[in-house]
């Protein structure tokens, strides 16, 4: 095995590990204070690719090895043993460099839940003045929106019939439209709303690190990754950051900031003693801090895909023939336009699968024409693909250490489906999604039903796909 070089310790005010939306803003907003220093490390490399700046190119962002961890979560004891590949950025902006740039504020509902749930100072009321000064919205500001702030925000084109057959459609099933969603009410249909600014991707580290970046007091390194919280007693002093194979004892006068994701963070604070003390003991850690909450009430929003043929010319597939895709490519290279300035998910909802519920349970996602792997390589066909996933889950997963080795990935289980009511929901979404390309709006153009297929009806059915 290869020593470790070693190097004198470096001392900063605040250490920042993760350059994600949290990483990002914190280092901006700290160090704003001239008199202070602020070290921001993220073990993932540089945002500056194409393939990140370009929208269009979002599916081989999401899907690429070199900017992402590769997690893999399960067995999922719920879904047959199934693993489930998690996607989380591994590059500056952390997943908002990877993501498909659609911005959606959480429901009003949800914060106002929490500051009545012993959290005060977390109502909707509370937090709007923030969400506000986060952006710049492009059809200007409001009670309810920002246009002083960094994150640039606008309305998609939607410039294809298809976007708007789903909303008359949606409009034919008894479902309302939102003006903007991202305002007071959420519910109902909308054209979608993305961090997507004179054609690019207009991620948390182009909107907060890169106007921050020249400023003396701010220390950014990549390919720098904290494998252990150092301590003094109870006090986090520092951390240890390995590049290649060279190991640093980087030190703080202040604090150590945790904003590695709802993965890395809870596997960091194992890793270097704090959390579940029978776990951390199987695995050769001392114990500093018992704390068995660690890693413990992880939440994710499990969805599921609906995809219907129609004809070439009805989805967004006669766009995107070979001269249509050199074209998108170099109008994007050259302009910064065109269909390389989308994500294409210009169009979803947020609706109620059944009466009786104080807030919108299902999300979705429309896109104009249907993706899908063949030989490893990601292609598209003529159709429209709902993706629809739950907004308030009730299973609760978590996230423990695989090996007291830095470099080894957490082991992650969702728990997916864990309790009745999210099959049962997730169930009822599909029934509402068929009931909406019933519509003679999308009915008009749909061939056939490729997922889950027309010959999957019964609930029962339904809830083995």
């Amino acid at each position: 095995m290869t020593a470790l070089g070693r190097s004198e310790t470096a001392r900063f005010d605040y250490i920042i590990v993760g350059s994600g939306p949290a990483g990002s803003v914190l280092a901006s907003r700290l160090s704003e204070d001239p008199s202070v220093t602020v070290l921001l490390l993220e073990a993932g490399g540089s945002d500056r690719s194409p393939v990140i700046q370009m929208p269009a190119a979002v599916p081989f962002a999401y899907m690429s090895k070199e900017l992402g961890w590769g997690y893999q979560a399960g067995p999922e004891p719920h879904l047959d043993g199934r693993w489930i590949d998690e996607k989380r950025g591994r590059v500056i902006g952390g997943s908002s460099s990877i993501n498909a740039m659609i911005f959606n504020r959480g429901n009003p509902l949800d914060y106002d839940g929490w500051a009545q749930n012993r959290l005060p100072g977390w109502s909707w009321s509370d937090c709007l003045p923030y969400f506000k000064k986060m952006e710049t919205f492009a059809e200007g500001g409001s009670e309810w929106r920002g246009d002083q702030g960094p994150l640039q925000i606008s309305r998609c084109k939607a410039d294809f019939p298809l976007y708007h057959q789903f909303l008359r459609a949606g409009e034919q099933a008894g479902f309302p439209l939102a003006s903007d969603h991202n305002a007071r009410s959420q519910e109902g249909l909308h054209i979608a709303q993305a961090y997507i600014h004179g054609g690019v991707r207009w991620s948390a580290s182009r909107a907060y690190l890169k106007p921050a970046e020249r400023r003396p007091n701010l220390q950014i390194r990549s390919r720098a990754t904290v494998s252990k919280v150092l301590f003094e007693g109870q006090r986090a002093i520092g951390v240890v950051m390995r590049r290649g194979d060279a190991e640093e004892r980087l030190e703080c006068n202040r604090e150590v900031i945790l904003s590695a994701g709802a993965f890395g963070s809870p596997q960091l604070l194992m890793l270097s003693g704090v959390g579940d003390p029978d776990q951390l003991r199987e695995h050769g850690i001392d114990v500093r801090v018992a704390l068995r909450d660690v890693g413990m009430h992880l939440e994710n929003h499990p969805g599921v895909n609906l995809q219907f043929a129609t004809d070439t010319h009805h989805s967004m597939v006669s766009r995107l023939g070979f001269a249509d895709r050199a074209w998108l490519g170099l109008e994007w290279a050259l302009f910064r336009k065109g269909l390389g300035a989308t994500n294409f998910f210009e169009a979803g909802a947020f609706l109620r699968t059944r009466q009786g519920l104080a807030f919108p349970n299902m999300q979705f996602e429309f896109l104009p024409l249907v993706r899908h792997v063949e030989n490893g390589k990601l292609k598209a066909r003529p159709g429209f693909n709902f993706w629809m996933d739950l907004s308030r889950p009730a299973s609760r997963g978590r996230v423990r250490l695989q090996s007291a080795d830095p470099g080894a990935a957490p082991s992650i289980v969702f728990n997916h489906l864990a309790e009745t009511s999210d099959l049962e929901d997730l169930v009822d979404g599909v029934a509402l999604c068929r009931n909406i390309v019933a519509q003679s709006a999308l009915a008009s153009v749909s061939k056939a039903e490729l997922m889950p297929g027309t010959h999957v009806q019964s609930r029962a059915d339904l809830g083995q796909g």
